[in-house]
């Protein structure tokens, strides 16, 4: 990982996703796209790409330098600052995310892979999920809960981390 930024690499590659995460690990001092995409062996047109994704996203900076001639000089810097805090926004989100789909209680709970539904609401929504309209079945609390924690204690880790 390049020096500064001090998040996980698990929590960096997950939130932005591994082609943009490994661009912004490279990024260590101004660069030109070509020499980002010469160092990691990607297609030019691939780290363009992934560069633009994160130029909207505020975690890069492009500075242009006009020459003599008319052309311009195009130079990458990552913004650690914004990077850090996109990530913990990222866990957090997550993280609130799963703490919702915890039940309350051990009622009789409803899945499809997208959402976790209570009984009663799962009789209002006969039975199909009111995000991606699969059918709901019905699970194990205890199951699901255990995942769900194990996965809310690594995020916590990933947010501790950071």
């Amino acid at each position: 990982m390049a020096k500064g930024i001090d998040v996980k690499d698990g929590a960096l590659c997950e939130a932005l996703g591994e082609d943009s995460a490994e661009i912004i690990r490279v990024i260590d001092a101004p660069m030109e796209d070509k020499d980002i995409s010469r160092e990691l062996d990607f297609e030019t047109s691939r780290v363009r790409s992934c560069l633009n994704e994160l130029l909207v996203k505020n975690l890069v900076q492009l500075n242009r330098k006009r020459l003599d001639t008319g052309y311009c000089h195009y130079r990458w810097v990552r913004r650690e600052d914004k990077i850090r805090e996109y990530v913990d926004t990222y866990v957090s989100k997550r993280i609130k995310k799963l703490n919702g789909m915890l039940p309350d209680s051990e009622d009789i709970v409803f899945e499809c892979g997208c959402s976790r539904i209570d009984y009663g609401r799962a009789i209002d929504q006969g039975f199909s999920c009111p995000d991606c309209g699969k059918t709901l079945k019905q699970i194990s609390s205890g199951k699901g809960s255990r995942k769900i924690k194990s996965e809310l204690k690594r995020l916590e880790s990933l947010r501790n981390a950071s």
